[in-house]
């Protein structure tokens, strides 16, 4: 049964990437400037820019832009990063963080998914791990936004990826990260959850709908 899974699994990303070396040369480009005017303040968060990566990780992260924040309330922090791809095509897609954080030296030692309230009457799915390196952990919030729409499955993002390339003719593509570090006996953790709830209408004004 697992064999037969990873066969289908495979076959999906294979015709997805095939189907992307057709499509992509018709895409729309959305603008998404806007993302670079994210405010340094969200709620009771005060951020400050975490800078950029080298260049040789940029080469591999391949993203058209992205933001790196560092968020603190109460001297508490959170890191917020957004990717975002004007296109998808073959090569050149959202990296998961399931792959990207291993091949950095860190090990998933907790996965599983959460709904989180971001307002009236509207929850997101999102994914909620822990990751652990050095004998240091991080509790790892992550998810893919796109149209104003919020999805925690690689797999699903892929088969709406295809379907939005159809209909919209667009394959952007956003991916949101927020971590914070689990800092053991420590009498107050950042509340990631709060931070989601703040960030997520304020960056969805911000990414292209």
């Amino acid at each position: 049964m697992m064999a037969r899974r990873l066969a289908i699994v495979a076959a999906l990303m294979l015709a997805v990437g095939a189907f992307l070396r057709v499509v992509s040369a018709a895409d729309l480009v959305p603008d998404a400037s806007g993302l670079n005017a994210l405010p340094m303040r969200i709620d009771q968060w005060h951020g400050r820019d975490l800078g950029r990566f080298d260049h040789d990780i940029e080469a591999v992260l391949q993203a058209d832009t992205y933001t790196m924040r560092r968020y603190t309330r109460d001297a508490i922090p959170v890191d917020l990063f957004v990717a975002y791809y004007a296109t998808q095509r073959t090569g050149h897609t959202i990296h998961s963080p399931l792959n990207c954080l291993p091949g950095t030296g860190w090990e998933w030692v907790d996965r599983r998914r959460e709904r989180i309230r971001v307002g009236p009457g509207r929850d997101i799915e999102v994914n909620r791990n822990i990751a652990r390196k050095n004998g240091e952990q991080d509790l790892v919030y992550y998810w893919y936004q796109s149209h104003g729409r919020t999805i925690a499955s690689e797999y699903r993002n892929r088969l709406m990826l295809v379907h939005d390339a159809l209909t919209l003719h667009r394959s952007d593509g956003a991916l949101v990260r927020v971590t914070a570090p689990i800092i053991v006996g420590a009498t107050r953790a950042a509340d990631l959850p709060a931070f989601i709830r703040a960030l997520y209408p304020v960056l969805t004004r911000h990414l292209p709908e």
